[in-house]
């Protein structure tokens, strides 16, 4: 059976039927898309008369795949439907996941949010077979969580501190995905059905292949990355969020009032709901929701992505770039990881403006559109990033030639290019427009300002917030130039 997207559930649902309905159903991605999902697939399989009895439930972190099995070859008491339910499986991660779990337990802990935070870590620690003892050796600690200066997150020794008072335990590090493919295989009791709820899934898996073919997968998974693609959807899972919550309490929402909502709330389902109904309870028996409400009830909790501060540097906008650095060192980012952002993004502005200055107006124009440069210009970089990597390999034969009767090894990728996924065109036609602003000694000169500025930052006693901020008011006082 065909996987399903989480926003064409309720199309199948309307067709389908609990007699029909597959073995085994896989629900899959973000957690409030998931918890929906997934209380809609119950009451098709279940009435909510028979769930005390016809329901069983087991927690993918404690309960083990042998519990599960053995519960769904055990007959119900009153009834022939059955339904048993696994959530936060583990059965299909992988080193994939690594970063997604990451993020989940950084995104939880930063906001104060222990428990939420623990579940990520736990699994993280038995995926990466790690114990307590090893988070004490930094190149160890490193697989779970990144150090600033050689000391982890400040959030970190809170996050160790709630597993440890509430007798949170790491899962054993298993692999119960072949038993339950193997079950599957032999087949269960009619009337039987497992759901199972995850988070991350590696594709991959023969599990997951397994169930993509005899059973049904509900994918809830939005993409988490910033491009414009990216944010594009997440607004469109967001603003369906609003709506249902909205239509649910009978309230409309001014246009003002939800952009202000979902920039301080930022792509967090759980926190949209909640904020959703603080809202409606606040406005009572009014009808439309403003954005003096949201002021007036709400504070922002977004956790701004660094890519909303380094795009204000690319714009020299102050006002916005001094906005978000404070945000980003207040929610505990170190004042060199910000440093190195910026340096990251001055360079691709510097290697940006050479291609401009070089191309002379042959191919580039700032006038020209996003789909006029996706027909042929795109192509003019392309090739100006074929030219530069051979040129870099050829530098590389030369400093590091090969070692007699043996083959050289094929040389490292440079970051010096522009396109750095051919498959996608937008990002540079970005830098470009942004890079067009700049001179080209404006740039360098940026770069030795900031050189200097990160010897200042790591050799003296100066207020490293200060010294940052100093070098950006002076990047944007030369906006002329």
């Amino acid at each position: 059976m065909p996987t399903i997207a989480y926003n064409a559930l309720d199309d199948h649902l309307n067709r389908a039927t609990a007699a029909a309905w597959p073995t085994v159903t896989l629900i899959c991605g973000e957690e409030m898309l998931c918890k929906k999902a997934y209380e809609a697939v119950l009451d098709t399989l279940i009435p909510q008369a028979d769930r005390t009895l016809g329901v069983e439930t087991f927690d993918g972190g404690e309960d083990t795949i042998g519990g599960v099995l053995s519960s769904m070859n055990t007959y119900a008491l009153l009834s022939n439907a059955k339904v048993v339910v696994l959530h936060d499986a583990r059965l299909f991660y992988s080193a994939k996941a690594r970063q997604g779990l990451q993020e989940k337990m950084a995104q939880a802990a930063q906001s104060g949010d222990m428990k939420k935070a623990s579940r990520p870590f736990l699994n993280l620690m038995a995926l990466s077979g790690l114990t307590v003892e090893d988070l004490g050796t930094p190149a160890l600690r490193n697989k779970v969580v990144d150090d600033v200066d050689g000391e982890p997150a400040p959030w970190f020794s809170q996050l160790m501190d709630y597993c440890r008072e509430n007798g949170l335990r790491i899962p054993d590090k298993r692999d119960d995905a072949d038993l339950l493919k193997a079950a599957m295989e032999k087949g269960f009791p009619d009337g039987h059905r497992l759901v199972i709820t995850t988070d991350f899934v590696d594709r991959r898996k023969a599990l997951f292949k397994a169930i993509d073919e005899t059973g049904l997968v509900v994918d809830c998974t939005v993409p988490k990355g910033d491009t414009r693609a990216d944010r594009i959807a997440q607004d469109a899972v967001m603003k369906a969020t609003m709506d249902a919550a909205l239509a649910q309490a009978g309230k409309r929402m001014a246009m003002d009032a939800r952009r202000r909502l979902m920039q301080w709330t930022g792509f967090d389902l759980r926190t949209l709901s909640g904020n959703l109904e603080k809202l409606i309870s606040f406005v009572g028996d009014r009808k439309t929701i403003t954005d003096a409400d949201v002021t007036a009830v709400l504070q922002r909790t977004r956790k701004d992505p660094i890519f909303e501060f380094t795009n204000a540097v690319a714009d020299r906008d102050l006002s916005t770039i001094l906005f978000f650095m404070k945000s980003l060192l207040d929610d505990g980012m170190h004042p060199l990881q910000l440093m190195a952002a910026v340096a990251n993004q001055i360079r691709r502005l510097l290697l940006a403006k050479d291609f401009i200055e070089r191309d002379r107006g042959r191919s580039w124009s700032a006038r020209m559109t996003f789909p006029q440069f996706k027909t042929g210009p795109f192509n003019a970089v392309l090739a100006d990033d074929g030219a530069s990597a051979t040129l870099i390999e050829a530098w590389d034969s030369i400093l590091n030639p090969p070692a007699d009767g043996k083959k050289r090894k094929k040389a490292a990728s440079s970051d010096l290019v522009l396109a750095k996924n051919p498959k996608s065109p937008f990002p540079v036609f970005q830098t470009l427009k942004k890079a067009d602003s700049f001179s080209l000694e404006a740039l360098i000169s940026a770069i030795i300002n900031l050189s200097e500025t990160d010897i200042r930052l790591k050799s003296t006693g100066q207020d490293p917030r200060m010294l940052l901020e100093a070098f950006l008011i002076g990047l944007c006082r030369r906006k002329n130039e």
